[in-house]
Order: structure tokens, then C-alpha cells, then sequence
């Protein structure tokens, strides 16, 4: 006489190929219907492909949400010490000398706390996320836009916000397939790869 063995497996009610387009119907009307204050979702889907990337878990928050603040604050700096030297030596050799500069410090950074050595991922998102929301222009006009360092500013604010908005995006994702947990005998979870 054999005694049969369960196991919890968590079983979707809407299959997450039904959700992700869901998703993405949801949040499109953000990219096109706020005039100068459409969101760059680019940056909220690379972030919501890193939650998955990470494990598709809540607790990725921890990793995520904490380790793009300091690739995008890296990539400010960057940016605005080498327009600060642009004045004497040009642009491209003031981005030079100012990225040796930054980018050893966002690589350097990675030991000083955990979450940025295990998100790494994030941290460098975050930087090359901010470069490029910087310089495809994807940020609204607000404020005084003449000014080279409140360009700069706006467009680390305008990413990390977006980013963290895509970390929001890969939990509803996973929320709106209303998830349960169900007992399943090993046999038959081995059978269904569960």
C-alpha cells in the first residue's frame, strides 16, 4: 500500500500570455495620451523585463527599486561634470575624462552595499536607462529648460520614476493573473511539469 504525496503549486487563473497583453493595453494610453507628459514606457517595460529576469517575485523590490537610484545618480554625474568641463576642454574630452571619473565610481560602488552588488542589473539600467532618456530628449519641458543641469536633473527624476513605475508594472503583471495556490499529487506535478 502506497501513500500518495501532495505538493502546493500556484496555478493561474488568467494565463500570463493573456496578461501581458492586458498589461500592455492598460498602460499604452500613458505613452500617448498626456501630450508633453507621455511616459517613456520603454524604460517601465525594460525595468518590468528585469522583475521577470530576477524571478518574477515582490521581493525583487529589494534588489530593484534600491540599485536604479545609484546607476541613475552615476549617469547625472557623468553627464553634468562633463558639460561642467566642456567649457574649457570640449565636450567629448570633458565626457571622457568625466566618465573615467563616474563610471569607475558606479562599478566601484557595487561592493559598498549588497542590494547593488546583487542587482547589478538594476544599477546598470539605471545608468544606461538615464542616458538614454537624456539623449533622445523623452523628458516633458518643465522648468527652466535652458538651464544644462536642470535638463540633466529632470531627466534622472523622469527615468528613476519610470523605472520604478516598470518594477510596478512586473508585480500587477503577475497580480492580474490572480494567482492560487492548489494541492497536487507529485505524480501529477511531474506529469504537467508544475
Amino acid at each position: 500500500m502506497s501513500v500518495e504525496s501532495y505538493q502546493e503549486v500556484t496555478v493561474e487563473r488568467i494565463p500570463l500570455h493573456w496578461a501581458v497583453p492586458i498589461l500592455v493595453s492598460l498602460v499604452l494610453p500613458l505613452s500617448l495620451y498626456l501630450s508633453e507628459f507621455n511616459f517613456p514606457l520603454w524604460v517601465a517595460f525594460i525595468v518590468w523585463a528585469e522583475y521577470f529576469a530576477l524571478g518574477g517575485k515582490p521581493d525583487t523590490w529589494k534588489l530593484i527599486l534600491p540599485s536604479l537610484p545609484w546607476g541613475v545618480f552615476c549617469g547625472v554625474l557623468w553627464i553634468a561634470f562633463g558639460t561642467a568641463l566642456s567649457g574649457s576642454i570640449g565636450l567629448l574630452w570633458g565626457l571622457i575624462i568625466s566618465c573615467f571619473i563616474f563610471v569607475t565610481l558606479l562599478v566601484y560602488g557595487l561592493r559598498w552595499f549588497e542590494a547593488w552588488s546583487h542587482g547589478s542589473l538594476a544599477v546598470f539600467n539605471g545608468f544606461t536607462l538615464f542616458l538614454a532618456v537624456y539623449f533622445t530628449g523623452t523628458i516633458p519641458a518643465f522648468g527652466p529648460m535652458e538651464n544644462p543641469y536642470w535638463v540633466i536633473g529632470w531627466a534622472g527624476v523622469w527615468c528613476l520614476l519610470h523605472a520604478w513605475f516598470g518594477w510596478f508594472l512586473g508585480w500587477f503583471n503577475i497580480a492580474i493573473t490572480f494567482p492560487y495556490k492548489k494541492k497536487v499529487s507529485v505524480e501529477k506535478a511531474q506529469q504537467t511539469g508544475s
